[in-house]
């Protein structure tokens, strides 16, 4: 399959329908899980928790000792050695200032999961893990797949709710888990892992939070570490439609934010906040705001070699957008930053009573024309595999299934777009553990890119 039509212009958009998909209230019938064609789910609702801490300390820097039981690796996977710091060493990579080559890909089938929303990877792991939203964690290779973890009695898959992200500690044996418990909580726990397989063990689980969302849609989804090493969580406004509470801006509310925590224990604490974090110390905010002004963040990611932080946020009626925040040095992306909701959908005015000032816009927007509707994504590409995408931002919509490059050195105001694949019911663009981009379909196929 080849694919070349290149738009340079603004970017108009679409928004994830999935989950946490685009505009209207749950009600409406534009979410999805209402469509009999479509069956991705949103985040769940997260409830307060008496072990959630407020501590503005930064967490002891001791791992939890727990013993798990030896595992012998399944035949057919391929296994990480060594330690997480010798693992962690990565040739250094070289970053293109432009323009970059137009790339030519296809999708090629990787695998049949029920209901994936999110795939994800660990330290010197060749396998790529396979988050499905009934409550499994899958890590599966060209040869296997196997089940780490099933939690399929906390969660199930339910609307923007259920099992809806996952990411390995980077230097020690933990895992954290992000998903919506029987209430429509949102939960995050973490459990030890096997050093070996990665298998979790039941037995360790740790409630690390949990936040209350008045409604059931735009719960938000991703879970990640970021290269501070600290570990970044994205929650929706709260949902409904329009922003009712005016959760996205308000800084005493966790909605419409990415969090930032050590979610380590430490002493009588389940996390603890950051002592960088922006608004310690800001009178009525909650320490744990890394970043505002989010509708649906359904997916965000580091990238590898510059830090910089890119934000997909789903967008209500008429526009999604791509959002974007360099680091320096590698380090801070996002710091303290607003991406306008509600005060703005993409860049137009929305809700007339939230302050237009100070926000940061979209760095590409999309209307719901030719069937968009829900952004998922992305993830700028890093591997070898495939020379002429390096470097480009891919991302997708749900409901259109269609899926683009974005090329970061294009000039402001003109960026270059390129349409690569299509992937019906796109649930997320990732990167899995030998440095291959997968397309995930909450119908169930996982899809890697290859060269056409």
């Amino acid at each position: 399959m080849s694919h070349r039509r290149i738009l340079v212009a603004s970017v108009v958009g679409a928004a994830l329908t999935v989950a946490a998909c685009g505009g209207g209230s749950e009600s409406s019938g534009k979410n999805p899980p209402n469509d009999p064609t479509a069956t991705f789910a949103t985040v769940p609702e997260p409830e307060e928790s008496s072990t959630e801490s407020e501590d503005t300390g930064v967490a002891a820097d001791e791992s939890i000792a727990t013993t798990l039981p030896e595992l012998a690796p399944s035949g057919g996977n391929d296994l990480p050695t060594g330690t997480p710091e010798e693992l962690s060493t990565a040739p250094a990579t070289t970053i293109a200032t432009g323009p970059l080559p137009i790339p030519v890909v296809t999708l090629v089938d990787a695998g049949t999961f029920d209901t994936p929303v999110e795939l994800f990877s660990r330290v010197g792991d060749p396998r790529h893990f396979v988050v499905e939203q009934n409550g499994r964690i899958i890590a599966a290779d060209d040869l296997s797949a196997e089940v780490m973890l099933d939690i399929t009695d906390l969660t199930a898959a339910d609307g923007e709710r259920g099992l809806l992200g996952a990411a390995f500690h980077p230097a020690q044996d933990l895992a954290y888990v992000h998903y919506t418990n029987g209430d429509g909580t949102t939960v995050v726990d973490e459990y030890a892992i096997d050093p070996v397989t990665a298998v979790f063990d039941p037995g360790s689980r740790r409630e690390v939070l949990t936040v209350e969302q008045p409604f059931g849609n735009h719960n938000g989804g991703e879970l990640a570490f970021g290269p501070d090493g600290f570990l970044y969580l994205g929650l929706g406004d709260g949902g409904s439609a329009n922003d009712p509470e005016r959760n996205s801006l308000a800084l005493a509310s966790r909605l419409g934010k990415i969090l930032r925590i050590d979610p380590r224990e430490s002493g009588n604490e389940s996390f603890t906040i950051p002592a960088d974090n922006p608004f310690i110390g800001v009178e009525g905010a909650d320490p744990a705001i890394w970043a505002l002004g989010l509708r649906n963040p359904w997916k965000f990611s580091f990238d590898t070699p510059t830090g910089d932080l890119w934000i997909a946020d789903v967008g209500q009626g008429d526009l999604e957008e791509i959002n974007y925040a360099p680091a320096i040095d590698g380090q801070g992306a996002g710091r303290g930053l607003s991406f306008g909701w509600s005060a703005f959908e993409g860049t137009a005015r929305f809700n007339d009573d939230q302050d237009a000032d100070g926000h940061t816009p979209p760095i590409v927007e999309y209307s719901h024309d030719d069937g968009d509707c829900s952004v998922s994504g992305g993830v700028v590409y890093r591997g070898e595999g495939i020379a002429d995408l390096q470097g480009w931002f891919v991302y997708g919509d749900f409901c259109s299934g269609r899926i683009w490059g974005y090329d970061p050195t294009s000039q402001p105001g003109a960026p270059i777009i390129v349409e690569l694949a299509q992937q019906p019911n796109l649930a997320a663009i990732a990167i899995g553990g030998e440095g291959d981009l997968f397309a995930v379909s909450n119908v169930g196929t996982v899809s890697r890119f290859s060269r056409a």
